[in-house]
């Protein structure tokens, strides 16, 4: 495993919190080939949890912090990986749960998307990696207005509430849905939009890919819920939320940008559990 940290520069006026560390993790598990989601253990701080993307295993995989395979988990439940995109962990009435996004969608075609909620479960020691199973909770959800492409999913626990934000819109749209009992599977719930989030776009004369600068491709919120991450595939941003604030005010103000390592790919990110640090996996 390989790591490197770094302390994002804050950018925009004022002086700005201070800024957890990043931390890079290149995977040695040959079963981990695409991170496409990377959450926190709600469990145990050297502990996180990933996945591979489309066409992958219906499986998490819970990883130390030095980028060790520790387990694998089977959804039970989940019959198809067709495009997981993001995963985000949250503790909600005293339980850890891990939610999957499977809302990849780049052709816009779906009509529906599923995301599947496991307890997350307790590791005990081991020389190898265990096998283990949990049966997933499916919510079938939405857009209010047709299908969109999406890879970014937070939840807040205290709200009880997912929010996916949209990866190809000219501007971000950040919506939501509830993670309270969901509706049966063929009746799927309609997300809310809340409206674009204020997010730095690709100058004019930007020299790089530009699909690459404006994608947003992870999301998350930190455990005090005051601090949330959306990155791209070069770049990072964090936005700070005041009390009472609802998180579509928080992303309506710019946010503070940093670059992400200049690795071909990274599409996962994640706070540590005590938010000092913000992790990403390459693979």
């Amino acid at each position: 495993a390989a790591c490197a940290e770094s302390s994002p520069p804050a950018s925009g006026p004022g002086p700005a919190p201070a800024e957890p560390a990043l931390v890079e993790y290149l995977l040695d598990s040959e079963v981990v080939n695409e991170s496409s989601g990377l959450a926190r253990s709600q469990r145990r701080d050297d502990v996180l949890w990933t996945l591979n993307d489309s066409g992958g295993a219906t499986e998490l995989y819970a990883i130390s912090t030095q980028g060790k395979l520790l387990a694998t988990l089977s959804i039970q439940g989940a019959l198809l990986n067709l495009d997981w995109e993001d995963l985000a962990s949250y503790t909600q009435d005293g339980k850890p749960y891990l939610l999957i996004g499977d809302m990849g969608d780049n052709s816009a075609f779906r009509p529906v998307l599923n995301f599947y909620r496991v307890e997350e479960p307790e590791l005990t020691p081991s020389a190898t990696p265990q096998a283990l199973s949990a049966t997933a909770t499916i919510y079938t959800v939405a857009y209010p207005s047709g299908p969109r492409d999406a890879e970014s999913l937070a939840v807040d626990g205290e709200e009880n509430m997912a929010y996916v934000l949209s990866k190809r819109d000219a501007q971000p749209t950040l919506y939501r849905f509830p993670l309270a009992s969901p509706l049966p599977l063929a009746l799927p719930a309609i997300m809310e939009n809340l409206g674009a989030i204020n997010i730095p776009r690709a100058p004019a004369d930007y020299a790089g890919n530009v699909e690459s600068y404006n994608w947003t491709t992870a999301m998350d919120f930190d455990d005090s819920l005051s601090r949330a991450y959306v990155g791209s595939l070069v770049n990072g941003y964090f936005w700070d939320r005041a009390d009472g604030e609802t998180w579509a005010q928080a992303f309506a103000r710019p946010p503070r940008s940093f670059d992400l390592p200049d690795y071909p790919q990274i599409e996962a990110g994640s706070f540590a559990l005590a938010a000092q640090r913000l992790h990403v996996t390459r693979s």
